[in-house]
């Protein structure tokens, strides 16, 4: 396909050789031709006119374009907010607008450089700050589903890992007789290397009040044989205290040439040493509140822990008064093949019912509870066998006009000190296959 030739598709420059060609070139050579004696015919001097005509054409059509953009340019400044020079000469104007116009371009280039790198710093930080926030949530998750402290605490060591993309990170805890450090959880570190430095620093490390900073910037004396002997260049550690009194520490480390630790990721160490602390508060709460706790949270009946303490008790005033102390237990066979045929809900359903028909056959002075998954018992005050076996009976007729299909019970008696003189001995034997 042939191209399409077009004078207004050529350069400034071509198109004034083209006009200078029409107007001057041409007719020049038609006066030569003349001059030297020769007739110009009147057709001759008709295409000379309009050639000259093209001519001036190309040269008008030259100038108003440039006059085009002169006055574009102008309109350009005034949007822009700039002061318009007034200059009378267009050229030098035009030079003017241009370079002023290149400045404006050049400059909003580097301003744009200095978004896209602020944008850049700006999406960091955001994605920083939703891990940190992911992180909090998980643990939130995992203490509300009874976690393990170490399962938690390992899951905040491996996100601040990710977060300060280092590579040594660890942390330790006081143990239970609060002489000295164990360790919790640890990555990329030797166990045996950071068990030997808290049984070496573990003494120094009760004493540390605020976080100790190793790196091209910070080399404290004091502290330069402990990256040797975590074998890292650089190293953060942050105690955990809790109630002014050190429990813990953290740390993180890496061996990278001329590093140091940025102002972000000393607060990030130090925001994740405080939630240590929290998880570490909530597990000695949680724990002691198990120790407190009294009530099956299903039967509403005592748990196991209330029922054989109360058995102790009762056992010892039986033998000092010489009373009986009787014990009953109804256990449900199969309850859990019962669960998984029916499901969760309706076979606590069942259980709930057995328990309330359970409480419903005792004396207001028996003490009854959960005492395994599937089984309830009760502490018969001053009950001697005959007497607990008479309870039995008419529980097992209530059970009965229950009567659930699917469900089987075993209902067992004890009498102390017959069967044992101990609440774990009684509670052994109506536990065993003694089916009534």
């Amino acid at each position: 396909m042939k191209q399409k030739i077009s004078v207004a598709d050529s350069s400034l420059k071509r198109r004034v050789c083209i006009a200078i060609a029409l107007v001057s070139l041409l007719p020049l050579t038609v006066l030569s031709y003349y001059s030297f004696g020769y007739d110009v015919c009147f057709w001759t001097t008709l295409i000379l006119f309009m050639i000259i005509s093209l001519g001036w054409w190309v040269v008008f059509e030259t100038f108003f374009a440039a006059v085009k953009i002169y006055a574009h340019s102008r309109n350009i400044l005034r949007n822009m907010g700039e002061k318009v020079f007034l200059i009378p000469d267009e050229v030098q104007n035009l030079e003017k607008t241009i370079d002023l116009l290149s400045n404006k371009v050049k400059s909003s280039l580097e301003q744009l450089k200095g978004f896209t790198q602020m944008t850049g710093d700006l999406n960091k930080e955001i994605s920083r700050t939703v891990l940190i926030l992911s992180t909090v949530l998980q643990t939130n998750d995992l203490l509300s589903k009874e976690a393990p402290a170490e399962e938690v605490i390992k899951l905040i060591i491996n996100h601040l890992r990710n977060l300060m993309r280092i590579e040594a990170c660890f942390c330790g805890l006081e143990n239970r007789n609060h002489s000295k450090f164990g360790t919790i959880v640890r990555s990329d570190i030797g166990f045996l290397r950071i068990e030997n430095f808290f049984k070496k620093k573990g003494s120094e490390l009760f004493l540390i009040k605020e976080m100790i900073v190793v790196d091209s910037h910070n080399k404290p004396k004091r502290y330069s044989q402990w990256v040797q002997e975590l074998d890292v260049k650089n190293v953060v550690i942050a105690p955990i205290t809790a109630k002014g009194r050190v429990i813990g520490v953290i740390g993180v480390g890496n061996n990278e040439d001329k590093f140091s630790f940025s102002k972000d990721d000393l607060e990030l160490v130090s925001f994740f040493s405080q939630n240590i602390t929290l998880i570490w508060q909530y597990e000695k709460v949680s724990a002691k509140a198990e120790e407190l706790k009294v009530i099956d949270y299903l039967t509403g009946l005592y748990n196991e822990k209330l029922i054989k303490e109360r058995l102790n008790e009762e056992i010892k005033r039986s033998t000092l008064y010489q009373r009986p102390c009787g014990f009953i237990a109804v256990q449900i066979i199969n309850y859990d093949k019962y669960r998984e045929k029916h499901g969760l809900i309706k076979a606590e359903k069942v259980f709930k019912e057995t328990a309330k028909i359970f409480k419903n056959t005792l004396r207001p002075v028996d003490i009854a509870g959960r005492i395994e998954d599937d089984t309830l018992g009760a502490i018969l005050i001053e009950s001697n066998k005959r007497q607990s076996q008479e309870v039995a009976d008419n529980l097992k007729k209530r059970l009965k006009r229950f009567c659930e299909s699917g469900i089987e019970w075993n209902i067992s008696v004890a009498e102390s000190p017959i069967h044992g003189i101990t609440a774990k001995e009684l509670m052994s034997f109506v536990q065993g296959n003694n089916k009534i």
